[in-house]
């Protein structure tokens, strides 16, 4: 029997990162190079010895089934070890898409039974951090709690977290989800540990309401009705739900606030990058404080940026203060600053993309694109000697050739 299982919310799509998610979701976006987001809390799990993890998505779900393939590169293979994709199916009453994270895990229950755990953990997939649940657990454990709920303190305040007060003991006196004006500086990190049967009477009571989403249906009910705690957590931690945020971590990587060597990040390097196939990384021009993948040539300079695996830097392209992913080639002459390129583009010579507008918001996207970065999508290409200004999205499979965008604009 098995003491704890492990639920992974992984389901969602986040319009806020734009073409970042348009053809995937958040769980699976590249991130730091050669991990994606689903990479850390898989790892979690893998240390903090979870032996058991149900894997709940829905949207487009293929790249991060592809990605978690059988689980071993988390090590969760074994007789008594398994990871399972879990996407929504029709039954004789169920809906054939999931309602909400308290319906997803609701709709595989039977999931959960097959173990017999005495408790389940739930974790969000899109949050970037290192944490022994272990620790959590045994908080919960002492403290005898029928729920556990993982803040951290955050000097971002936005209606995106659910909020609580925490008592001197731990106890979770008020929690508020999304809330107008936060009533506290801890926020959710969206990380549950249910006894099982409270769980599972809890969500059973759930289906019975119109709305299913863990922290606006039954978290915000539960302080005062039963044993609820909140574990304060104060370590990194980073949401990057907007495309200034995801850009943001990335960058605090490169400033070393993140040490995934000591985080120990397992990821598949076999689908998708091939990192294990790939040559080390040639640099015949310059690179200065990046992070530069297997695979890529560098013939011309960096500065201040990530390459995925596969990047081509030919002689005389400036890459500054940029995320590439994986296979895209910039050719000769060409200049990006403050770029977020998708996977399997080409930038044609003499090109420059990012290098003027900064302060010319999106016009489409003026709450998201405002800070001088430019978007390009999956597959993008674009002709030689064309200049795109910034604070710019190109969707996926665009081929411009225009000779000038200007700031501010979206391509379809």
């Amino acid at each position: 029997m098995n003491e704890i299982v492990g639920m992974i919310l992984a389901g969602g799509r986040v319009d806020e990162l734009l073409t970042l998610t348009e053809k995937r979701p958040k769980a699976a976006v590249p991130i730091f190079g050669i991990y994606r987001f689903i990479d850390f809390v898989l790892s979690n799990m893998m240390r903090s010895r979870i032996d058991n993890i149900g894997v709940l998505s829905q949207f487009r779900p293929y790249s991060l089934m592809r990605h978690i393939g059988t689980g071993e590169h988390w090590d969760f293979i074994g007789r008594k070890r398994g990871i399972r994709m879990l996407p929504p199916y029709k039954g004789l009453k169920e809906s054939d898409w999931y309602r909400g994270t308290a319906d997803a895990v609701y709709q595989n229950i039977s999931y959960i039974e097959e173990f017999k755990p005495q408790y389940v953990i739930i974790a969000a997939a899109d949050h970037i951090y290192q944490m022994d649940y272990q620790n959590v657990f045994e908080f919960h454990k002492k403290k005898r709690a029928d729920v556990t709920v993982c803040f951290t303190r955050s000097k971002i305040k936005k209606p995106w977290f659910g909020y609580g007060i925490i008592e001197k003991n731990g106890r979770l006196v008020t929690y508020q989800e999304k809330p107008e004006k936060p009533l506290s500086d801890w926020i959710s990190m969206t990380i549950y540990i249910f006894r099982t049967d409270i769980l599972f009477d809890l969500l059973k009571e759930n289906t019975q309401t119109d709305s299913h989403e863990f922290g606006r249906d039954i978290i915000s009910q539960l302080p005062g009705q039963c044993a609820i705690y909140g574990y304060k957590f104060c370590d990194y931690w980073s949401y990057a739900r907007t495309i200034d945020l995801y850009y943001e971590t990335n960058m605090e990587f490169l400033k070393g606030k993140i040490n995934l060597n000591t985080w120990q990040v397992c990821t598949n390097l076999i689908e998708g990058c091939a990192l294990r196939d790939r040559l080390p990384a040639r640099i015949e021009g310059n690179a200065t404080n990046s992070y530069i993948s297997d695979g890529c040539i560098v013939k011309g300079t960096v500065v201040n940026s990530i390459l995925s695996p596969g990047i081509i830097v030919e002689k005389g392209a400036a890459v500054i203060d940029s995320v590439i992913f994986h296979n895209t080639v910039i050719k000769g002459n060409a200049r990006l600053k403050r770029v977020i390129c998708d996977k399997i583009c080409e930038i044609g010579e003499n090109a420059e993309i990012g290098t003027y507008g900064a302060k010319t918001p999106s016009i489409e996207f003026k709450n998201l694109l405002n800070t001088g970065i430019t978007i390009l999508g999956k597959e993008t290409k674009i002709a030689p000697g064309v200049k795109i200004g910034a604070n710019t999205v190109v969707y996926s499979g665009i081929h411009v050739i225009d000779k000038e965008i200007k700031p501010g604009s979206t391509i379809r």
